[in-house]
């Protein structure tokens, strides 16, 4: 078991270095074009600006990934929104969603309290996002992209999911990419400009805290969510 464990984070840090390899080149050689120049580099920086934002993000996510997995760190859980949690997500990818032409909606049902990582829960969405905006299958369908953030009941849950409306994700191949991965680090196959990493780094996350990220439908769109358990307690406060 120890080898498994140990060969699936191999293949997790290959994936994420693979996957950071694009902001990091494109940092390199903005920078450098950069130097010099009399032209208006507002645009230039801000994509700099962003691509070092998503090579960091990703690299705080994969560390915390382990750390929790190895029991490095220790959870603490206060309570929490999971609405508030994917408000704050909504507006930490909105630079890099503007600058993919897509679209950002909330999509907030419900409020009830649970007890979480505020800080966990928001790392695991943002890479959820990040892979979402990144993949470029729109401009196969020739559409505008758009991701739904959405949190709504569902029994005894507050399910939050990231949705976007041109991707094919199901149960099937998930669950077949989630096993390929710990495997052989195959790419998803719905995904043609991106490995998953981050949907891996954010699936080890929310496993850490029990829970467990799964492909979902939401208003006609496809992504990926997971259920929170609300808290009795809080709620009788």
């Amino acid at each position: 078991m120890k080898d498994n464990a140990i060969n699936s984070d191999q293949f997790l840090l290959k994936s994420v270095a693979e996957e950071l390899r694009l902001p990091l080149v494109q940092i390199s050689r903005l920078a450098e074009l950069s130097r010099g120049s009399e032209n208006d580099l507002s645009s230039d920086m801000k994509t700099i600006e962003s691509s070092a934002d998503l090579a960091l993000q990703l690299l705080e996510s994969y560390i915390l990934g382990v750390e929790l997995s190895d029991n490095q760190r220790e959870i603490a859980l206060s309570p929490i929104t999971i609405g508030a949690v994917m408000n704050d997500v909504a507006h930490q990818v909105h630079k890099i969603a503007a600058q993919n032409n897509c679209d950002i909606e909330l999509s907030i049902k419900t409020s009830k309290p649970i007890m979480g990582n505020y800080e966990a829960i928001k790392m695991a969405y943002l890479n959820i996002a990040h892979s979402i905006i990144l993949a470029n299958n729109s401009q196969v369908h020739k559409k505008r992209k758009s991701i739904v953030f959405a949190v709504y009941g569902k029994g005894t849950k507050n399910m939050a999911g990231v949705y976007g409306n041109d991707i094919q994700i199901n149960k099937t191949s998930w669950e077949k990419s989630m096993s390929m991965f710990h495997k052989t680090r195959q790419k998803i196959p719905e995904f043609s400009s991106i490995n998953g990493s981050g949907f891996f780094v954010a699936s080890s996350i929310l496993e850490s805290m029990s829970l467990s990220l799964h492909p979902s439908k939401y208003k006609g769109n496809k992504g990926l969510v997971a259920g929170f358990p609300l808290s009795q307690q809080l709620q009788l406060i």
